[in-house]
């Protein structure tokens, strides 16, 4: 039919693929069809990163179930975007000002509205690094409605849930302690506080008659109560709100006892002064207690007056100096200078975490305001109830017990930060006056708005119904919401999402946000399967970590040295939902190797077939071959469909390849050689390889996509149809070949054990009352594959297993004829083997215990020889055994 590349080469097709599937509209979803719609919204990355193995392992889970529900017959939409990641962003940009035109406060120097337009034009210029390698994936996005998260109907969409949220009370502004970082100068969420392990040094001072254990001197100034546990027997003569007089840091104060459950009797002394404005569990006792609070620290990280002599000094600076104060004193009673404790880091910047009591604005999450199944529910009620009552599936079902942890201990979320870069708070303020309003209010009318910008999970947390409103109508503002989503062809099309793909580690940050936000705007749930896949590991199952580069692998040099295929099977295979996977070179090596098997098997059947061979099912089947390989095939598109539907995708990987590797290209395409070829035998094989590409496509989508493109096909691949079982009724054949196969085998294994090469013939004996007449058809079959010199078969029931070289299966019994082999050459020949590779790791394990050949051989070249030493050595160890089997067999 035509003749292909000896091997594969995927940098010859991947780009031209791409760009004629995009050409092509083949992923271009129609709101108007009549097909079910099957949506996945991406989790949009930033929008001026890197894709790393992350970023990749999440694209082809979701790019294999969008590729296998649109051959199915879907309307599928996966709609691509990306993330404005407010912090990272305005960070990134404000260093390169800082860095390049040396411009110390570039906020301060070049004002709101500058550092707005170098932050956009910055994320303009870098937007189409993250799309391309996106495409580079093979991901099949509708790249025509692509959406960022700071497009105007997303804002749009923003505001509107603002302002309903404040209306309804749930968005309210007061103090509260917040997780402050002076480096950036913004608040975070909880959820991207890091806790890392930190060295600092334990202090014991004395409080008055109490001794007091702290690693931050600093925050001392204004201690003035001491809390300890009501249940500690050690001080029951204190009594709640008990006052003495002790020394402390400035002079002499009043100190108050408080009595609290929080306090954990078992550490340390069991008692513990606070410091409500700079710690989030004492600021909750301050709060139960209505006790007062004073700020300490500055937003910069300075010490404010009431530090007094210390005043304006860094907490670092600060804190030796007022340990040496307290020393002077005599109140410093001990100290460990080796302690290890929890610190609190930005995870998005990396400055330590100071808390500060700030005037902020919040979401109430325990307010019965929303909406929900005929009654008014809190947000967390609604959050735990579309879990509980499976309205939403979380995918390894193991993390709902994590889920509702979390949702039970959520407290209410800070919206507001620090920066200009994001959604800014709809607020404006005219005087006395407040207003919240979905269009900017003039500054010559007297409105001043918020200076604060929205958290960036509040705008992506509206991402899979945002995502679907038409902009145009979100720009008209005499239409209320419901209006607008009641007209937005996509949103009635394609709302909710059907799978929520994303990883374990941010199902808090993200997932549980996008239920609160959906349920509460909408009154329904954002999507209907959340699948959590784990993190990406190094061979040794580390984590892989930017701080440590050789542990990384980069997906975009994986492609470039594999191929996206097999950087595709790596990341899926050997893994589960919830499950980590490991992934490394030899890996996608091993996939490369499948995705070239693939290929050579389509370069055989194009030679082999006759050109315009149909690939429709056969109806009329006569060999008895054929109807083995149509049975195998029905079962393997039912068990693929039962395990996509069932999210086992690299069970379904692993079956794949496992079918295409053995049953049709070990055992199919040998039996099947054949010169006199019927018009039969093309056609099942054309049909029986066609369709395994099919299955195979949502997981190599270029390499098959590029065989397929030589069958001359009207249509690509990607949008051709799913395959169906047919109605074939083969079972009987299907059980004959097997036991055909299994004689094969059987002999197989007999050469194996007797060492004898499948370049030497030999006669075989097959003893078999049951199968002798099936034997006798399918002789000359069995000669071939077991690269027999004969094949003897008797019609007799087998006597026990006696011969070295027999086995039994089957009612059958086996037995391979050796005698004719010289033993006595073949142990000589490996003998002489032997002591070949013994000379070479005798010399190379010489050279390597020589420090002049370390010290002047490259360090590759010394990497190298030992990796050669030790797959050596374990040629050695083998035909070691090897002779010693011959020895027996000899004897």
């Amino acid at each position: 039919m035509t003749s292909l590349a000896k091997a594969y080469d995927p940098q010859a097709f991947e780009k031209q693929i791409a760009e004629q599937w995009e050409s092509s509209g083949a992923f271009r979803a129609d709101a108007n069809s009549e097909k079910p719609a099957f949506t996945i919204s991406m989790p949009p990355p930033n929008a001026t990163g890197q894709l790393h193995v992350g970023h990749a392992v999440m694209l082809v889970l979701e790019d294999i179930f969008i590729r296998w529900q649109r051959m199915d017959g879907h309307e599928a939409l996966w709609l691509p975007g990306t993330d404005h990641a407010a912090i990272a962003t305005e960070n990134v940009v404000l260093q390169q000002i800082k860095t390049q035109e040396g411009i110390a406060d570039p906020r301060a120097e070049l004002g709101r509205d500058e550092v707005l337009r170098r932050i956009a034009e910055y994320v303009k210029n870098s937007q189409g690094t993250i799309r391309n390698q996106v495409k580079a994936l093979g991901s099949s996005c509708d790249w025509s409605r692509e959406r960022y998260t700071m497009d105007p109907q997303l804002n749009r969409c923003v505001n509107e849930t603002f302002k309903r949220m404040y209306e309804d009370g749930l968005i309210f502004r007061g103090p509260r302690i917040v997780n402050w970082d002076p480096y950036l100068k913004t608040n975070v969420s909880d959820d991207e506080v890091e806790r890392k392990d930190t060295n600092s040094p334990f202090f014991t001072f004395q409080y008055g008659p109490f001794q007091i254990g702290t690693v931050r001197p600093e925050t001392k100034f204004g201690d003035k109560y001491v809390v300890m546990h009501p249940d500690d027997q050690r001080y029951t003569q204190y009594k709640h709100r008990d006052t003495f007089e002790c020394e402390w840091i400035n002079g002499k104060i009043t100190a108050t006892i408080i009595k609290d459950d929080v306090v954990d009797p078992e550490f340390g002394t069991g008692v513990m002064t606070i410091t409500p404005w700079h710690d989030h569990v004492d600021f909750g006792i301050a709060e139960r207690h209505g006790l007062e609070k004073e700020p300490i620290i500055d937003f910069d990280g300075n010490l404010l007056s009431i530090a007094n002599e210390f005043a304006g000094m860094s907490i670092i600076v600060a804190r030796p100096q007022i340990v040496e104060k307290l020393q002077a004193k005599g109140l410093l009673v001990k100290t460990d200078a080796d302690y290890t404790h929890s610190k609190a880091f930005n995870s998005r910047g990396g400055g330590a975490i100071e808390p500060q009591i700030r005037e902020q604005w919040f979401i109430d999450v325990n307010k019965p305001a929303v909406e929900w199944k005929g009654g008014k529910q809190s947000l967390k009620e609604v959050m735990i109830d579309v879990v509980r009552s499976g309205d939403i599936s979380l995918v390894p079902e193991r993390f709902d017990s994590t889920y509702f942890h979390w949702i039970d201990n959520l407290q209410d979320w800070c919206i507001s930060r620090q920066i200009w870069w994001g959604h800014r708070i709809p607020v404006y303020y005219r005087d006395a006056e407040t207003k919240v309003s979905l269009q900017q209010l003039e500054v010559a009318d007297g409105w001043e708005q918020d200076p604060d910008t929205l958290d960036t999970w509040f705008s992506s947390a509206l991402w899979t119904w945002s995502t679907l409103v038409d902009p145009k109508l979100a720009d008209d503002f005499s239409l209320t919401l419901e209006e607008i989503l009641e007209r937005s062809p996509d949103f009635q099309k394609f709302h909710p999402t059907n799978i929520m793909e994303t990883g374990y580690d941010i199902l808090f940050f993200w997932v549980a946000r996008m239920i609160l936000m959906t349920t509460y705007m909408l009154q329904d749930v954002p999507f209907k399967t959340v699948y959590l896949h784990g993190l990406i590991r190094t061979r040794d199952g580390k984590k892989m970590s930017k701080s440590e580069p050789k542990t990384v692998i980069d997906p975009l040099v994986s492609i470039k040295e594999y191929g996206a295929d097999a950087l595709r099977i790596a990341l899926i295979l050997g893994t589960g939902p919830g499950q980590d996977l490991r992934l490394y070179p030899e890996k996608m090596e091993s996939s490369r190797r499948f995705a070239n098997k693939i290929w050579n098997a389509g370069r055989y059947i194009l030679m082999t077939i006759p050109e315009k061979t149909t690939l429709t099912p056969p109806q009329n089947v006569n060999s008895e071959l054929a109807k083995w390989i149509l049975h195998g095939l029905n079962d393997l598109i039912r068990s693929t469909q039962a395990g996509l539907e069932a999210h086992r995708l690299s069970d379904v990987a692993d079956n794949l390849k496992s079918f295409f590797w053995g049953d049709f290209c070990d055992w199919y395409l040998e039996m099947d050689k054949n010169p006199q070829r019927s018009a039969e035998d093309n056609q099942v094989l054309a049909y029986a390889f066609t369709t395994l590409i099919k299955l195979l496509h949502p997981y190599v989508p270029f390499v098959t996509e590029a065989l397929w493109g030589q069958f001359q096909q009207s249509e690509m691949l990607a949008v051709s149809e799913w395959p169906q079982v047919q109605p074939y009724q083969f079972k009987v054949a299907h059980e004959r070949i097997e036991i055909i196969k299994e004689s094969i085998s059987q002999i197989r294994a007999l050469r194996e054990k007797a060492k004898i090469g499948l370049d030497k013939k030999v006669s075989a004996t097959l003893d078999s009352a049951k199968h002798a007449e099936l034997f006798r058809e399918n002789h000359d079959l069995i000669i071939r594959l077991a690269r027999l010199s004969e094949l003897n078969i008797s019609e007799k029931t087998p006597e026990a297993v006696s011969d070295t070289l027999s086995a039994y299966f089957q009612d059958t019994l086996a037995s391979i004829e050796a005698s004719a082999l010289d033993w006595k050459k073949e142990i000589e020949t490996l003998q002489k083997k032997l002591k070949a590779e013994s000379g070479f790791v005798q010399k190379s394990r010489s050279k390597l215990d020589n420090p002049g050949f370390l010290k002047q051989a490259p360090e590759k070249v010394v990497s190298e020889l030992r990796d050669k030493v030790v797959a050596t050595e374990k040629t050695l160890s083998a035909l070691k055994q090897q002779i010693l089997e011959l020895e027996k067999l000899a004897n």
